[in-house]
Order: structure tokens, then C-alpha cells, then sequence
């Protein structure tokens, strides 16, 4: 996906329009940490399907650059970080929290991670 679809769509989640926003290098920036924080994710996918792991991902510097990122990654968890940050920008804390937990919980999903508890194997009293 280009940078700016994915973009559009974190700006439509919070009711807002990427071409009416001024200044388009701070949702550039909002972006390329979203992708860095999610490349955990894309690397648990990337390891499941037998492909190359990537230590970061490049930075994106155009609205016209592509995301060479899993496609739920792009259509869902990128945008929710983006807004989270949008949401956050506009001093929205309830919101940008509700976008930011929506944000890791999309990771997870699209890794297929879950939280399980574990049961203690060596016994014994803390």
C-alpha cells in the first residue's frame, strides 16, 4: 500500500481528511514510528510464511512510497497507530488510548499472538 492510502484511512478513523492537514511531514513521522513499532509483528508473519526477516523497516518520505508491510498490517494496525497519534495531537487522550491499545491489539492479531497465562512447572512457594 502507498504511504498516503494508508494515511487516508488512519485520518478518516478519526473523522478527519489527510489533505486538509497542513503540515504532512508530522503524519510522516507518525507513520515511520507505527511501522517500527509494528515490525515485531511483521517479522512473526514473515516468519511463518518462510520469508526474509527485517531488522527495521526503511523510512517512508513520501506520500507516493509504498509499505512493504503484510497487508492487515497495512489496512489495519498502521492506520490505528496513525490516529492514535492524530487523536493525540489533538490533545484527545481518551481517544488517542482507545486508538493506541486498539493499535497493539491489531498487532497481535495480525501475528496470530495471544495472551494465555502459564502454569508454574517447578512448584515450590515465593
Amino acid at each position: 500500500m502507498t504511504v498516503y492510502e494508508i494515511l487516508d484511512i488512519a485520518f478518516g478513523m478519526a473523522g478527519e481528511r489527510l489533505d486538509d492537514f497542513p503540515d504532512k511531514r508530522l503524519p510522516l513521522i507518525w507513520l515511520n514510528v507505527t511501522m517500527a513499532e509494528a515490525t515485531k509483528a511483521e517479522n512473526a508473519i514473515r516468519e511463518k510464511q518462510n520469508v526474509p526477516q527485517i531488522a527495521l523497516m526503511h523510512m517512508v518520505t513520501s506520500l507516493s512510497d509504498t509499505v512493504d508491510m503484510d497487508q492487515e498490517i497495512c489496512r489495519v494496525c498502521l492506520p490505528l497507530g496513525v490516529a492514535a497519534f492524530l487523536h493525540s495531537d489533538r490533545e484527545n487522550d481518551y481517544l488517542s488510548a482507545h486508538f493506541r491499545n486498539r493499535f497493539i491489539d491489531s498487532l497481535q492479531t495480525a501475528a496470530g499472538m495471544r495472551e494465555e497465562s502459564i502454569s508454574d512447572c517447578y512448584g515450590g512457594e515465593l
